[in-house]
């Protein structure tokens, strides 16, 4: 058992591994492959839509799980990709920023931007996300952190090395306890 922060440290949080706070700054379809699928996956499992471990690759199991989501929830077109309607439909359910909107309520045009590094054997990833207005910071953070631990892990366990693809997965079962303790700060 290792020690983090002066406390014993087991492993990720069950509760952080529960895909209610995903940033999808993309669409995502067959293929896709990171941390934001790791976090709709475990999204889908959640809601009981998929069965099997999440991966953090974006297969069959994950489309047919998405298109049931979809159909579920009347987003058209159902096609089994998490598309931009997909992607707004999931932000205004879990009430965090919605992908492809303006924040109305900000009069100004200053912005505020959060960097986000995460590092595995001294490289280290970071990612800039910025908001207009200062209330959305932790979701800036949030975001920045979810695409910088990701491409860590990615760079840390890629799949063509030996036991890459299960390192990965372990690895990204990080991801959503790491953002949470990272972003603290703009709480």
């Amino acid at each position: 058992m290792s020690k983090k922060k002066g406390r014993a440290f087991k492993g990720p949080d069950p509760k952080s591994l529960r895909g209610d706070a995903c940033y999808f700054y993309r669409d995502l379809g067959a293929g896709s492959y990171g941390g934001d699928v790791n976090c709709l996956q475990q999204f889908l499992s959640r809601k009981g839509l998929l069965k099997e471990e999440p991966t953090g690759y974006y297969g069959d199991k994950t489309e047919k799980a998405v298109l049931s989501w979809q159909k579920g929830n009347g987003v058209r077109p159902a096609n089994g990709i998490l598309g931009l309607a997909s992607r707004q439909l999931y932000a205004r359910k879990q009430r965090l920023p919605v992908p492809g909107t303006d924040d109305l309520g900000s009069t100004s045009d200053k912005k505020v931007c959060i960097d986000v590094c995460s590092e595995f054997g001294g490289v280290q990833d970071c990612e800039t996300r910025c908001v207009k207005s200062e209330k959305d910071k932790v979701h800036a953070c949030r975001e920045s952190c979810q695409i910088a631990f990701s491409a860590a892990c990615d760079r840390a366990y890629p799949p063509s090395a030996p036991g890459g693809p299960e390192n990965y997965k372990l690895c990204l079962k990080y991801l959503a306890q790491s953002c949470e303790e990272t972003c603290a700060v703009y709480r």
